[in-house]
């Protein structure tokens, strides 16, 4: 790109990082003179930062026979890129999605948006491929760049602005823990005929996932190798045992001829369901580059895509389809209908399998504790993620807040598995909404701005405020973006206009198109703003 228009690179700067055996607890900068000094100056500073860093350490070495990670949101330097192993690049995310919670979200499209089979299946795959297209392209900047995500989007959004970002992921990222809990309670109290209360498993389900995400990187990548095989057989027997009370429609035979009003409420809810499978799939863009920054720097990035895409593609798509297909087995068998009431999708996966016997006891443990492979990259995650809202919380160890959002999470969970459907259905909606303003203004800066070439970045720079983006064009370009949420947004509490006109005056279903109307507002104003930031401001 044009020097004028680079950002400016300096090497006044020397990167904050973590060697492995040692936590970095205060920030090391260079003055003029190129001479390194200590951010804290007094002698009483000096001696308390001596004497935290010595209890970290002594601390951290009771842990060495588990090689926890102790590196944070520092860069990952070319020469500690260890992991060579590409395939893992798809098994997290193989193992991430082989959950009950992918399995929900299909079968909120009959359920709660009263379409039938094949409209829920249309909905579910268009938005799935979709989706899945930001997560499969931000994993790619990890081996590029050694950055985690958050870190690297200080590139488009600035320092200030992924802050802001960071902040949004971390409730996210609890968000999507305290739903994974609830439904692998949910299964689990079927497995104990009702008597295990709700906030039991989702304790049970918390502390297994803590204990791998607090260990780190290395340890994450191994559970999640293997730990998709056993449920996938389990989904596998699922779909054979089920299949002969599947239905394509809420009704017993379907009308022949259907009403232009009627089909424009089919498209609508249609459109809205499409917004939760989209919220779904893009929800784990913002994590995608935190598993691949221990790659080397020249690992293929078509490799990285297709094997992040495929890892994805894999697992959302059969599991929604299955469960809208599985739901349709409660119009005509009344105990699938109130396993579904009583327990929500654990009860009806517990109905589906009743046929198998004390097997499926079996059966609903490996679902209900797969939700611990997907809790662990939350909860990881959010550890990096919290380390971006604010400079002063780069000093706590990534591991510490692991136990943190542990315990938010199991709050959260409890507080909300009394109304799981309406929960899930809001909280994947207001995802996707701020999901589509992170993605279009990071890729537009690496396309438009930096000529998709990691050449244009230096990444010596990324915690250095006055180099980075000053985060104008950025947090204005999503404010702009969040009206176009506000009108185009769908929900209980809230309908947009852009909303209502689409629906006309049929008074049927208004569409949630929030995150489409988020991705035009923003794609059209950032790219000018940006300009303007960079003509002015020069970075």
């Amino acid at each position: 790109m044009p020097s004028g228009h680079r950002t400016a690179t300096i090497s006044s700067i020397v990167p904050l990082t973590s060697d492995e055996h040692e936590v970095e607890l205060h920030s090391i900068r260079r003055n003029s003179d190129n001479q390194s000094i200590n951010s804290n100056t007094g002698s009483s500073h000096d001696k308390s930062n001596s004497n935290d860093k010595s209890r970290w350490k002594k601390f951290l070495k009771k842990f060495d026979f588990l090689n926890v990670e102790k590196r944070g949101i520092q860069r990952v330097l070319p020469e500690d890129r260890n992991d060579s192993t590409i395939i893992n690049t798809a098994m997290i995310w193989v193992s991430s999605n082989m959950i009950i919670p992918c399995f929900a979200i299909g079968t909120l499209g009959p359920a709660v948006f009263k379409l039938g089979l094949y409209e829920s299946f249309v909905a579910i795959i268009i938005f799935n491929i979709l989706g899945i297209i930001p997560t499969a392209a931000i994993a790619c900047f990890g081996p590029a760049s050694g950055l985690r995500t958050m870190v690297f989007s200080r590139y488009s959004w600035g320092f200030y602005g992924a802050s802001v970002i960071a902040a949004l992921n971390v409730i996210s990222a609890l968000g999507w823990a305290a739903v994974n809990s609830i439904t692998g309670a949910q299964t689990l109290r079927v497995v104990f005929n009702d008597k295990l209360p709700i906030a039991v498993g989702i304790i049970i389900i918390a502390i297994l996932s803590m204990i791998v995400s607090f260990v780190g990187y290395r340890w994450i990548h191994i559970y999640e190798r293997y730990s998709w095989i056993p449920v996938f057989i389990a989904y596998c027997i699922v779909a054979g045992v089920s299949g002969k009370y599947i239905s394509h429609s809420q009704t017993e035979t379907l009308n022949a001829t259907i009403s232009n009003e009627i089909h424009h409420w089919d498209i609508s809810s249609i459109l809205s369901f499409g917004s939760v499978c989209f919220g779904n799939a893009v929800s784990w863009c913002s994590f995608a580059a935190d598993y691949t920054t221990y790659f080397p720097e020249n690992t293929s990035q078509m490799k990285v895509f297709v094997f992040t895409y495929l890892g994805n593609f894999l697992t959302l798509i059969p599991l929604g389809l299955l469960g809208a297909a599985v739901y349709t087995g409660t119009y005509t068998n009344p105990s699938w209908s109130d396993a579904y009431e009583k327990n929500s999708v654990g009860g009806l996966l517990g109905a589906s399998i009743s046929s198998v016997g004390g097997f499926g006891k079996f059966l609903l443990v490996l679902f209900s504790l797969s939700t611990v492979a997907c809790n662990i990259p939350n909860i990881y995650s959010l550890s990096l993620s919290s380390q971006v809202v604010a400079p002063i919380f780069k000093h706590i160890p990534r591991f510490v807040y692991t136990v943190i959002g542990t315990v938010i999470y199991v709050i959260l969970g409890i507080v909300a598995a009394s109304s799981f459907n309406s929960a899930l259905t809001s909280f994947t909606d207001v995802i996707s909404y701020w999901f589509s303003i992170f993605i279009i203004i990071v890729f537009e800066e690496h396309l438009i701005f930096r000529r998709c070439s990691y050449k244009n970045y230096d990444f010596d720079i990324y915690d250095n405020r006055k180099v980075l983006p000053i985060s104008i064009a950025a947090i204005t370009s999503g404010l702009i973006g969040l009206a176009g949420i506000i009108l185009g947004m769908s929900q209980t509490w809230f309908e947009g206009p852009i909303s209502k006109a689409i629906a006309g005056n049929s008074g049927q279903h208004h569409p949630d198109v929030g995150f489409e109307c988020a991705i035009i507002f923003t794609a059209v104003t950032f790219p000018l703003l940006r300009l303007l930031e960079l003509h002015f401001i020069k970075r």
